[in-house]
């Protein structure tokens, strides 16, 4: 039987998780259903657009409904943006400040093999050393990680054996204690600690819970920002060590660039790089779940999951965001607004998107198992940002619970948990 389109689109595997189509059981045809998606036709005064809800206070600043999910999307880009720039900067100079550690702790241990018995003196440069760590490492980690309890403590853990062993003359005891000070500050140094406590592969700090507020147990992210060093990652709670269960492993890196271009070709006109500051690209995906049988646990790239993808647009400005995506829209065909969330969610389900379709350029109705021809999706202004979501070639009402995981991100969980 010849292959239709539609069968293609449905069977990318990888690519139709960009495609916003979860699976076959996942799509209905007209034949089969009536459109329940609630659109709404109503346009802006002296356009032929739909109307939106992205007003300005007397200040120019954003009020409404979307108010909230620029403000997220805002706190979510600059702390992607963190990762992708200063991470590593920041890093180094935590492993500084337990080196400046380690190296008192190292001069003063050299003295005691000199005719000169332990004095609280060293105590005391042994506690300002690990207390001036923890203020240097907080200097760089804060707010994203909260290196400073760690340092104080292990700092603290150490100094009432040291001021006895000081008392008393105790050399013996004083050294014995300064190789376990030394070895408590060397172990929260490694490659393998930083990884866990200041990850991010994958990152599970604030931003996760900004990304998925009410589900960071069940969704794992994919993340990539080619703007900055093409920085890719995933985001997602860690897995427990179960001795006896498998977690499962990701053989590929997020997002790689063959995945962003297929993206970008199915959102076409959507892609506006004038007086963009940042491109961000995300994908949510249900967290596979650790097994009890190593053959049963997934193991892939990150594409396979079939994440629900999000592209997002940063502008200089609101005006500029405003500007792109009326360019947008007078290049594709609206077909009114809609909520996107589906029914019995709790969710920002006032907020309305546009119902967006374009015809993809170099499709002249042949060969249409290469060219994925008119794009259905969904785009949304909200202050200086720009989403796009759900691109598909099946249309809107043929493509119900499309929205997968996404229904658990900020975008959609702008009043969390409500």
């Amino acid at each position: 039987m010849q292959r239709t389109r539609r069968n293609v689109l449905v069977g990318l595997g990888a690519a139709s998780s960009l495609a916003g189509c979860l699976s076959v059981d996942g799509v209905r045809y007209p034949d089969e259903i009536e459109s329940t998606d609630g659109s709404n036709t109503t346009t802006e005064p002296g356009t032929d657009q739909p109307s939106t809800d992205n007003s300005t206070d007397d200040n120019g600043r954003l009020t409404g409904p979307r108010k909230p999910i620029a403000e997220t999307t805002q706190a979510v880009v600059s702390d992607l943006i963190w990762f992708a720039v200063s991470y590593q900067q920041a890093i180094k100079s935590y492993k500084s400040a337990i080196d400046d550690v380690l190296e008192t702790v190292a001069g003063i241990r050299d003295t005691i093999h000199q005719p000169k018995m332990p004095t609280v003196t060293m105590v005391d440069r042994l506690e300002t050393a690990g207390y001036n760590a923890a203020d240097h490492a907080t200097e760089a980690l804060e707010p994203h990680f909260s290196p400073a309890d760690l340092l104080r403590s292990r700092t603290d853990k150490h100094l009432p054996a040291l001021n006895r062993a000081a008392r008393r003359n105790d050399a013996d005891r004083f050294v014995e204690e300064l190789d376990r000070m030394r070895l408590s500050f060397f172990q929260i140094q490694t490659s393998a600690y930083i990884g866990g406590r200041f990850s991010r592969a994958p990152i599970h700090n604030r931003l996760l819970d900004r990304l998925v507020p009410c589900a960071v147990d069940d969704v794992l992210v994919e993340l990539a920002i080619p703007t900055r060093r093409t920085f890719t990652t995933l985001a997602y709670e860690p897995y427990a060590d179960e001795s006896e269960k498998y977690s499962p492993s990701f053989t590929a890196d997020p997002l790689p660039a063959t995945r962003r271009d297929s993206l970008r070709n199915r959102l076409g006109p959507v892609v506006q790089p004038s007086g963009r500051t940042d491109e961000l690209f995300f994908t949510f995906a249900s967290r596979p779940d650790p097994v009890e049988r190593r053959r049963n646990a997934f193991r892939g790239p990150p594409g396979d999951l079939d994440g629900t993808p999000l592209h997002v647009q940063h502008y200089d400005d609101r005006a500029t965001a405003r500007k792109q995506i009326t360019t947008m829209l007078e290049a594709g065909t609206t077909e009114g607004t809609t909520t996107i969330t589906p029914e019995g969610t709790s969710s920002t389900d006032s907020v309305e998107w546009y119902r967006y379709y374009h015809h993809e350029a170099g499709s002249d109705r042949t060969n249409l198992d290469d060219f994925p021809g008119v794009q259905y999706g969904y785009l949304l202004q909200a202050g200086a940002f720009v989403f796009a979501t759900g691109f598909s070639g099946d249309a809107w009402e043929e493509r119900p619970r499309w929205q997968g995981q996404l229904t658990e991100s900020w975008v959609l969980q702008a009043d969390p948990c409500g």
